[in-house]
C-alpha cells in the first residue's frame, strides 16, 4: 500500500534581518512605507534593535505563504502623508499584510497578540478602501473587528485610518488559539463617516473569534 505524503504544516515566525531580503515582496513594501530610506534588511535590524519584533512570516516548508509588517510610526514615515490623522502616538502601526484571507487572519492575530503582550493598548493602519497594493484592505480590517477612525482622500483615492483597541490578554489569546484552524472574525458594520471627520472609538473594542473546522 502506497503511503500518501504528509503535507508540511504552516508555521509563523518573526522576520529577522538576515532573511528580510529573501522574502518576496517585503523589500517593496518596506521601501514604500519608509519612502526608500532603508532596505528591508536595514529596516528590520534597526527596528528590532530598539523597538522589538516588526514582522511575521508564514511558511509551509520553504514556501512563503504571506507576511506582516508593523512598527512604530516614526519608522514608517509615509503614513504621515495621508490626510486621515492624527495617528495615535501610543499605538503601533500595521503597514501591510500579504497572503490569502486565511493567512492574513493568522498573521493579524499574531501581530495583535504580540503587541498586546508588549503592553500596547491598540494598533492602527492606514488602510485602502479600494484594496490598493502595499496597503491593508479597509474591508478586511473591518471584517476583522477593527473600527474606522477617520477617512480622507490622497491622489484621488480613498483611505481610512482603522484601529483595534485591545481587551485583555485572554481575549487576544482567544484569537491566537485559532492559528492552526480557521480563524473566523466577526463582521462589525460601522456607520458611514464623512470625509476627513474623526469619530469616537471605544477604548476596549472587543475582538472575538469563533473556532470552526475547515
Amino acid at each position: 500500500m502506497r503511503m500518501r505524503p504528509i503535507p508540511f504544516i504552516p508555521t509563523v515566525s518573526e522576520i529577522t534581518a538576515g532573511e528580510a531580503g529573501e522574502i518576496q515582496g517585503l523589500e517593496a513594501v518596506i521601501s514604500y512605507w519608509t519612502e526608500g530610506e532603508r532596505s528591508a534588511e536595514e529596516w528590520v535590524r534597526e527596528v528590532v534593535d530598539f523597538w522589538g519584533p516588526a514582522g511575521f512570516v508564514k511558511r509551509r516548508g520553504d514556501e512563503v505563504l504571506g507576511f506582516a509588517v508593523y512598527g512604530p510610526q516614526e519608522c514608517l514615515p509615509r503614513a504621515g502623508q495621508y490626510p486621515v490623522g492624527p495617528l495615535d502616538e501610543n499605538a503601533a502601526l500595521l503597514a501591510y499584510l500579504e497572503g490569502d484571507a486565511r493567512t492574513c487572519r493568522h498573521l493579524l492575530v499574531r501581530v495583535m497578540r504580540d503587541l498586546r503582550l508588549r503592553g500596547f493598548g491598540g494598533v492602527e493602519a492606514v488602510a485602502s478602501d479600494l484594496g490598493l497594493p502595499r496597503h491593508v484592505s479597509t474591508r478586511f480590517l473591518s471584517e476583522s473587528g477593527w473600527k474606522p477612525v477617520c477617512r480622507g482622500w490622497r491622489a484621488g483615492f480613498p483611505y481610512t485610518l482603522m484601529r483595534a483597541d485591545f481587551g485583555s490578554i485572554v481575549e487576544v489569546g482567544e484569537l491566537a488559539r485559532g492559528l492552526m484552524g480557521r480563524v473566523k472574525l466577526p463582521v462589525l458594520k460601522a456607520p458611514p463617516v464623512p470625509q476627513g471627520t474623526p469619530i469616537s472609538v471605544p477604548m476596549h473594542a472587543r475582538v472575538r473569534a469563533r473556532e470552526r473546522r475547515s
